[in-house]
């Protein structure tokens, strides 16, 4: 179309102007709107349902959690009953030494008096 300003407009120059321009002009606008909108929704479904699915998976990964700290506490609650043990074995053994060395004592002192 050629622009010819002594030249009235005409009703077939609107239209094609309006073919030519407007409307293409239009449908890019309606166009990068709804794109924008279904991106907008198509976002906000997704991680509605990623949230979805995720949710008992972090709920389970909770749940492990407190169950390795739960065993982590056992776990040391019996290293230290095994170190108590292990001191009182230790003392009980010192004791019976001891008296072992008491006892062969003893004996070697009976046996210097039988022998005399």
């Amino acid at each position: 179309m050629s622009v010819n300003s002594s030249k009235p407009l005409t009703l077939e120059d609107l239209g094609k102007f309006t073919e030519d321009v407007l409307l293409p002009a239009i449908d890019n606008l309606i166009e990068e709107k709804l794109e924008s909108k279904l991106e907008e929704k198509l976002e906000s479904k997704l991680e509605e349902k990623l949230d979805e699915k995720l949710a008992p998976i972090r709920e389970e990964l909770r749940m492990i959690r407190d169950e390795i700290e739960w065993i982590k506490q056992r776990i040391e609650r019996i290293e230290q009953t095994m170190s108590e043990d292990i001191i009182a074995v230790n003392e009980e053994v010192e004791k019976l030494k001891v008296k072992v060395a008491d006892l062969e004592r003893q004996i070697k002192m009976l046996q210097a008096r039988q022998a005399t």
